[in-house]
């Protein structure tokens, strides 16, 4: 029998024994970590994925979408949403196929994703998580702000140095040099500036023609580093590897790209 290695995180330290307590009715779940920090999280699953990921979305500091958007797309787990969220939200995680519990957890509806989670992975259908959470969230603020407010691709500013960021009626100007690490998720850019995540409308190759290719190098299929962020790596098994980044970030380099690591130590 093959069993989901399984992470929690929640700040409530009630919801986390629930929740813990109610899969431990599943032989094939198995919960390999327990986190109330959602910081302390994102290092843990940087550093080693699980397959699933039960998620609080109220939380301080980061919420769960925040979590979510330091990710690195090409290793995300699959995402279950554990939330006490407003139905509009709900409308819009049904909407993209993003799976949900309810607080209090109604042991038929955990059933349910337990047996969904079970089904993605057998067909290996996870890439596309990212991208459907992303669609989700824009969906949310759109109807949370009864405006149009999706994210943008707007380009080169008239400085070729920087990035344009349009999120509704706010920009962003940002450095290439101040950019850490990018990753996509379907129609969308997640930017990495030190501790901050920006999220825009694009393809991974209308953006990877605007950055400077001496600094910038892909290194997993939807992922690309800024190189000279490179603080030191780590090899792992068939040929693989993680970059280590500030903010202790650490991203997953696949074989087909491991040359990377020979242009980083050249």
């Amino acid at each position: 029998m093959v069993k989901l290695s399984t992470m929690l995180i929640d700040d409530e330290p009630l919801a986390l024994k629930l929740l813990n307590s109610m899969l431990a009715e599943y032989p094939d779940i198995e919960v390999v970590a327990q986190c109330r920090s959602p910081k302390e999280a994102v290092k843990k699953i940087q550093f080693r994925p699980p397959d699933l990921l039960f998620l609080d979305i109220h939380m301080p500091v980061l919420s769960g979408f925040d979590v979510v958007k330091k990710l690195q797309a090409d290793v995300l787990p699959m995402i279950v949403f554990v939330t006490a969220y407003d139905k509009y939200a709900l409308q819009a995680f049904d909407l993209h196929a993003v799976d949900y519990i309810l607080k209090p957890i109604d042991p038929d509806r955990l059933s349910l994703a337990v047996e969904r989670a079970r089904q993605r992975y057998q067909v290996k259908d996870v890439a596309s998580g990212k991208s459907m959470l992303l669609n989700a969230l824009a969906t949310i603020n759109d109807g949370a702000q009864q405006q149009t407010c999706n994210f943008e691709f707007d380009g080169i500013s008239g400085n070729p140095n920087k990035l344009v960021i349009r999120d509704g009626a706010h920009t962003d100007l940002v450095q290439f040099d101040d950019i850490d690490w990018i990753d996509a998720a379907g129609d969308y850019m997640c930017i990495h500036v030190g501790p901050k995540t920006h999220v825009m409308r694009s393809t991974m190759k209308e953006l990877a023609g605007k950055l400077p290719a001496n600094k910038f190098s892909r290194i997993h299929r939807s992922t690309i580093v800024n190189v000279t962020k490179v603080q030191g790596f780590e090899s792992l098994a068939r040929g693989e590897s993680l970059l280590l980044l500030p903010n202790n970030v650490s991203l997953k380099v696949s074989r087909n790209f491991r040359e990377v690591t020979k242009k980083i130590t050249a």
